[in-house]
């Protein structure tokens, strides 16, 4: 198939931006997967299988995340539409897991006990799939089956937040780590506010500045940890800062890694987050387990180093940092949904 004559559509739930830009790269139209509403069952299977069956026909829909999945499942078991899953998300990373947590009752018990389901009917309507890292390419495999074409392209750093980022000097002599992002449990902050002691012992001068809405209050209780809430302007959150810490109990690719490393900053990163590629290559030591040990052991090696090497880790992911412009990442994700349709 090649997509310069393909009709395309991304099947959408709340498109993430970078995935706006991906949709505009490949010349897709947007589909809400919930374009049809059924009210109280529009979070259902049934809801999703009604609006699976009244999708427009397409040569190809690419799928972003799990949710719409189900729909797309739906509607390509009776049409003829090639599906490409765009794996951007952990839902099925989170597949047989007790607290897997769909969007009804009866998803949840899909995604908790019919693993082994969803993998005969992924390996068999699921043509392709393009993950936004290497690690989603592996946790997706076993779902889709070896035959099915994975592609890997990387999402990017809004062009906005791009330029002023890349003028934020970081301050690398200071023992000053930050996280940003969501309150949520996957994003791993109450793990890394419980080794924050462990650092003290140390680092006693160390500081955790946790910035996002939503963290609890409580987080300040822990000597050293600061908790900033909301920010307008992301350099003036990572500018105090040397060194900035994932401690994702799961992360597809966190953004945010790729925005503190385009200010300079090196990444601290678990082996369960995606952007480990990005931290390994910086440095294997920039990679750690996700537990409060392992992370409370990873930010006193970083706060261990001298002026020069913090520098050189420092120049290392500004350059890396840098390749993550939106251009350079929509036009990778075109070549590797082509890649996907060829193979189709």
């Amino acid at each position: 198939m090649n997509r310069r004559t393909a009709r395309v559509a991304m099947l959408y739930q709340d498109p993430h931006p970078a995935h706006r830009g991906f949709a505009e790269a490949i010349g897709a139209d947007l589909v809400d997967f919930q374009r049809h509403s059924l009210g109280s069952l529009s979070d259902s299977v049934v809801g999703d299988v009604y609006n699976g069956l009244r999708y427009p026909e397409y040569d190809a829909y690419l799928v972003e995340g799990s949710r719409p999945l189900y729909a797309a499942l739906a509607h390509r078991a009776i049409r003829r539409s090639k599906l490409v899953y765009l794996c951007a998300d952990h839902g099925l990373y989170s597949l047989g897991n007790p607290e897997f947590e769909g969007s009804s009752g009866f998803k949840s018990l899909v995604g908790r006990f019919g693993k082994p389901a969803i993998s005969a009917v992924g390996s068999r309507f699921i043509d392709g799939v393009v993950a936004v890292s290497e690690f989603a390419a592996e946790f997706t495999r076993p779902i889709v089956g070896p035959n099915t074409p994975i592609e890997v392209a990387h999402p990017y750093v809004q062009p906005e937040v791009y330029d002023a980022l890349g003028n934020v000097t970081p301050a690398l002599d200071d023992n000053v780590a930050v996280t940003v992002g969501r309150p949520w449990r996957y994003k791993g902050v109450d793990m890394l506010v419980e080794a924050w002691p462990t650092v003290r012992e140390s680092v006693p001068d160390a500081e955790l500045h946790v910035v996002g809405g939503g963290h609890p209050e409580s987080y300040a209780e822990t000597p050293g940890v600061e908790v900033r809430g909301y920010v307008e302007n992301l350099g003036d959150a990572l500018a105090p800062a040397s060194l900035y810490v994932q401690p994702s109990r799961m992360d597809t690719f966190p953004v945010s890694v790729l925005e503190a490393m385009r200010a300079g900053l090196p990444p601290l990163v678990t082996e369960t987050t995606g952007t480990r590629s990005e931290a390994g290559a910086l440095s294997p030591e920039l990679v750690v387990d996700p537990s409060p040990a392992a992370l409370a052991a990873g930010v006193v090696a970083y706060f261990g180093c001298d002026s020069s090497e913090r520098r050189v880790l420092s120049s290392r992911a500004l350059m890396r940092g840098a390749t993550f412009d939106a251009e350079r990442r929509k036009a990778a994700f075109a070549e590797a949904f082509d890649g996907v349709l060829e193979a189709l």
